[in-house]
């Protein structure tokens, strides 16, 4: 019986052990225990906001972390109001859920900035370094092997019973078989350069990631540049079973992008990222549509995401500025379908500052789309610009016109506010009522998929191209070019700039760089420095207008 208890319970204790090693089970115990852990935090912290109550996992404590560091700052006071994360989706990268996302870009007193300041001021002057092997890895130092090879291979007495892995044995180069003109790899770098590879498992690693090329012989001298370079043709990169002879050059390379975020070894993804306003804090891209922002956790985008494409379209801070962060990160999200602007934090005060201004909703957003019929705009929902402005959306009393439609609907049992107005009409034969209309919408909330379920369940014009709520039947017919939502135009408070060493920075430049970009200035009263950012419309916006409405007028006359 005693037997029968024992293999009961070993067998339950080997069960809930593979259990927890499932990453679902995981998953859902770590969400539990960090849950648990803000709702001990919620009886001080009443205000915790969203971002910190709905992540999960390392994400999670690390949205806790960014909260609890921005409350000991005292920048701001926490609001009260918190909404929710967002739109089209303005969710915040803490609610992604992709806790490798932080693992890369987590910057704190562990993270050594001096390093990463070297690496990315040698990364912008790689044109300096030859060329290493293969493509796009650059030589940063150079051993030579001496001609008359190495006198003496060994460097510690090992019959003291020391640790064989630092230096170099009589033992070790008895079982290599090696000689000072006929040496591995691993052992010549021990040799050549000792501070920089004091043990064998050092050289070995460097080998294996392949930072080490080797040319055999003297190095050739490029016609065109006068440089002497690597043999392309020759030259190849180390191993660690490889050996070097009296001649040989061997190169130390990495891979440099030119002036971008150094220490990224994957390739760089194929498609670009245009930057539409950029600083040593925070930066706003155009996202194109049809890319993710972050992938999913199986991965399943590879490098075809916004995460992998930022190291590749930003350049890295300048030396002395403070927590950095080695990897820039989304500070919210567009869905996969939607383009435009995307907001981007490269330090983690921006990132924190920022992220309360979604909160706060102080980060204003405008989108533009085309929707399937004509929306109707009943005069009870009309208000003008200034109550528009009153509401809390970006206006331009002067060029944007004084008459506005108000969409005031709940989604999920939660306010949801669009204001919004028609810009332009075209015919079409696909399209409801033979019309298709470009509309300017301007969210003050954030609800999921807000601005197409508002247009798509209050109007019933959804947005061309929306497969989840065009509602299929005739709108198939509009499908194929993808879904036409653009973030164009966006307005904010500068993360550094308004704070107090950031204002005294301010004041000091010249006028004429505070305008340089185009994008800074300072608020109606002089007391927020503050970012406009815009950007065109796709081209297919347009293009997709003026080709349907030239089939309506060609076939549609012949058809009456």
């Amino acid at each position: 019986m005693k037997r029968t208890i024992f293999f009961v319970l070993l067998f339950v204790v080997c069960f809930l052990t593979t259990a927890f090693q499932q990453q679902p089970f995981r998953r859902q115990w770590t969400h539990r225990s960090l849950h648990s852990h803000v709702r001990e935090l919620s009886a001080t912290h009443h205000s915790l906001p969203l971002f910190c109550r709905t992540a999960t996992g390392s994400t999670g404590r690390k949205a806790l972390s960014n909260y609890l560091w921005y409350r000991e700052t005292k920048q701001h006071s926490t609001p009260t109001d918190v909404i929710d994360a967002t739109e089209e989706a303005d969710e915040m990268a803490y609610d992604s859920g992709d806790a490798d996302d932080d693992k890369d870009a987590t910057c704190n007193s562990k993270i050594d900035e001096d390093s990463f300041f070297d690496e990315a001021e040698r990364d912008a002057e790689r044109m300096s370094y030859p060329k290493g092997k293969p493509e796009g890895y650059h030589v940063t130092k150079l051993y030579t092997i001496p001609d008359q090879g190495f006198m003496s291979l060994v460097t510690v007495n090992n019959t003291g019973g020391g640790n064989s892995n630092i230096g170099i044995t009589q033992e070790e180069v008895d079982r290599l078989g090696i000689s000072g003109t006929n040496i591995t790899l691993p052992i010549a770098l021990m040799l050549l350069d000792i501070e920089e590879y004091p043990s064998l498992s050092r050289a070995r690693k460097s080998c294996r990631k392949g930072n080490i090329v080797v040319n055999r012989g003297p190095l050739v001298t490029n016609s065109e540049t006068g440089k002497v370079e690597f043999d392309q043709e020759t030259c190849f990169k180390g191993r660690v079973i490889d050996r070097v002879y009296p001649g040989d050059v061997i190169g130390i390379q990495y891979r440099l992008h030119g002036g971008y975020y150094p220490g990224f070894d994957t390739h760089k993804p194929p498609f670009e990222v245009p930057v539409v306003y950029e600083d040593d804090h925070f930066a706003i891209v155009n996202k194109p549509a049809g890319i993710v922002c972050y992938s999913q956790r199986d991965d399943s985008h590879g490098i075809m995401t916004i995460r992998h494409a930022l190291p590749f379209a930003l350049k890295p801070p300048k030396r002395g500025t403070s927590e950095i962060y080695r990897r820039p990160l989304a500070v919210h999200r567009l869905d996969k379908p939607t383009s435009g602007l995307l907001i981007v934090a490269k330090t983690k005060p921006a990132l924190v500052n920022l992220s309360n201004q979604f909160e706060q909703r102080i980060v204003k957003k405008t989108y533009t789309a085309i929707v399937n019929g004509i929306p109707s705009e009943p005069l009870e929902c009309s208000i003008t610009a200034e109550e528009a402005l009153i509401l809390g959306v970006d206006l331009d009393t002067e060029t944007d016109g004084d008459r506005w439609q108000l969409i005031d609907h709940t989604l999920d049992g939660k306010s949801a506010v669009t204001v919004w107005r028609p810009l332009k009409y075209g015919k079409s034969l696909k399209a409801k009522d033979s019309t298709l209309t470009l509309v300017e919408l301007k969210p003050k909330t954030g609800r999921r998929h807000q601005l197409r379920r508002h247009m798509s369940e209050v109007k019933e014009c959804p947005l061309v191209g929306d497969t989840t709520y065009d509602g299929g039947g005739s709108a198939l017919r509009l499908r194929g070019r993808g879904l036409f939502l653009c973030s164009n135009r966006v307005r904010l408070e500068h993360p550094y700039y308004n704070t107090v060493k950031g204002r005294e920075e301010w004041d000091a430049l010249p006028a004429s760089e505070k305008c340089a970009s185009g994008k800074l200035s300072l608020s109606d009263d002089g007391s927020t420095v503050e970012v406009h950012a815009s950007i065109d419309l796709p081209d297919k916006f347009l293009s997709f207008l003026g080709k349907e409405t030239g089939r309506h007028n060609k076939f549609g006359a012949e058809s009456s």
